[in-house]
């Protein structure tokens, strides 16, 4: 399948046209003028999007995660809050993607057309300042998407706090089939055919919580799980700020499986060890208050280990603690 960007299909321009339009449509339904909404404390607009993505996923059933987000009343516990929340829907990403364990990466070229399709519907609001997509229901490929969209929305310095159990770092090999979740940070920082680019610099990325430090990567700039214990979350969350240029377009990637597995058993990928739920938090909410932070996305939750929503509760109040004015 050729998954160039260089032209359009039918399909696919049906699929820009729709994407592009569902900002507005839902600004109409709801009786707001664009122009007219209201920021919160931050100076901000928070643009929910489920992200139905099952590309990377072993099993059926995670591309509709978003769904218990806002089951546990995300939107509405964000209002209470004092942010100003337009629920944008779900990203149109077509249901018909290959499946296939196929060498190097797993259902390839899937993760590819998804990335296209984020980084088209979220670029109208990387336009506009104080516009902030907010992710949910994703695994951590869509990295690529949001900073994909941030460059083509004219962002010429870009920052990714990494927030994650792992590094992400694996090297896509013809040996061995592997997610594009797990090979992010590498794809995100090597020229290679899996995407357009062109590649962030190592020092574009900083990495945090993961609990395994010899899968560190040389030349990536990290706080470990030991190193947040040692400092604080939240100290260390500054120290992570403190190396970003003030000039930077900042993605906060927020990956659930840093918790440990015990006090939040519903990442998709588990972790033993991991922060606690008031070390998550602190972390959290340092990181997405700081003004330079232009997408969040918050990733590798699984609903069909949370059966009574429980986790997703837990999940809704520490983004609206970390979002709150």
């Amino acid at each position: 399948m050729n998954t160039s960007t260089g032209g359009f299909s039918r399909r696919t321009f049906m699929l820009l046209a729709a994407t592009l339009a569902a900002p507005f449509v839902a600004i109409a339904e709801s009786g707001k003028d664009a122009t007219a909404v209201r920021t919160d404390g931050h100076g901000r607009t928070y643009h929910v999007l489920g992200v139905p993505l099952r590309s990377g996923s072993l099993y059926p059933g995670s591309e509709d995660d978003a769904r218990a987000y806002r089951d546990a009343g995300l939107v509405q516990r964000l209002q209470a809050v004092g942010c100003n929340i337009v629920d944008e829907g779900d990203v149109a990403i077509p249901n018909y993607l290959p499946h296939h364990a196929i060498p190097p990466i797993r259902n390839w070229p899937g993760p590819r057309i998804a990335w296209d399709c984020i980084s088209e519907r979220i670029e109208p609001y990387l336009r506009q300042p104080g516009h902030v997509p907010l992710l949910i229901g994703c695994d951590c490929s869509v990295v690529i998407g949001t900073t994909q969209a941030l460059l083509h929305a004219g962002s010429t310095d870009i920052h990714v706090l990494y927030v994650d159990g792992d590094f992400d770092a694996a090297v896509p090999t013809p040996e061995r089939v592997q997610s594009a979740a797990s090979t992010a940070v590498w794809i995100l920082t090597h020229e290679s055919p899996f995407w357009v680019g062109p590649p962030l610099k190592l020092s574009q990325v900083t990495a945090i919580g993961s609990s395994n430090p010899a899968q560190s990567v040389p030349g990536l700039r990290s706080f470990t799980l030991a190193d947040i214990r040692r400092l604080g979350a939240a100290e260390a969350a500054r120290q992570a700020l403190a190396g970003v240029p003030d000039s930077a377009a900042v993605v906060l990637h927020f990956d659930i499986d840093v918790f440990q597995d015990q006090q939040f058993p519903a990442a998709y990928f588990p972790h033993a060890d991991g922060l606690n739920l008031t070390q998550a938090s602190e972390l959290f909410a340092t990181l997405s208050r700081d003004p330079r932070i232009r997408v969040i996305e918050i990733s590798e939750y699984a609903s069909l280990r949370d059966v009574d929503r429980s986790r997703a509760a837990t999940l809704a109040a520490l983004v609206s603690h970390g979002l709150g004015s």
